[in-house]
């Protein structure tokens, strides 16, 4: 794939993770505001950064898609459209591609660690949980080895950032 056609592909997925960013800063500014909190200044918010950078993210990521759909001699609509050809020709010819289904797999266990795990259980299950299906996942070493490593760095995780840094674990 053309590093053109790369580059506009990935300026709009920063635009839509941008805008992602964004309602989440708000959202958290929203849950600050109400009890037990109160804080109803958005610029003293925690989330005040989140919406300021998903806003530049989004910003200079339409820039940059601007300046990726610039060629002398044709309109922007046609460059969108041989880019996205490209984009879907590549798509096709790979999409039995073992190494890109193998880490598609491993982003999804990461999503479903992120906006499933941790949403229903405490930190140190979901974390656990999530370790054991990456190393089972990825086929490391024997079995009782990947419990053994994924019981341990939970527990170092917690002992570490809960009661040595005294950070509040998600």
């Amino acid at each position: 794939m053309e590093s053109k056609t790369k580059e506009m592909i990935f300026s709009l997925v920063l635009m839509v993770f941008g805008v992602y960013v964004a309602i989440e800063g708000y959202m958290i500014f929203l849950r600050a505001a109400s009890a037990p909190y109160f804080i109803t200044e958005f610029t003293v918010s925690p989330g005040f950064v989140p919406v300021i950078l998903g806003v530049a993210l989004v910003f200079f990521s339409i820039l940059h898609f601007i300046s990726c759909i610039r060629e002398e001699g044709k309109k922007p609509g046609e460059v969108i459209k041989e880019h996205f050809a490209e984009a879907a020709a590549w798509v096709k010819a790979n999409k039995r591609n073992v190494d890109i289904a193998f880490t598609i797999g491993a982003v999804i266990i990461m999503g479903i660690y992120t906006y499933v795990l941790m949403e229903l259980l405490p930190f140190w299950a979901a974390t656990l949980i999530f370790l054991l299906a990456i190393f089972f996942y990825l086929r490391t070493d024997k079995w009782w080895k990947n419990i053994l490593v994924a019981v341990l760095g939970v527990i170092a995780i917690v002992l570490v950032f809960q009661y040595c840094f005294n950070a509040a674990l998600p």
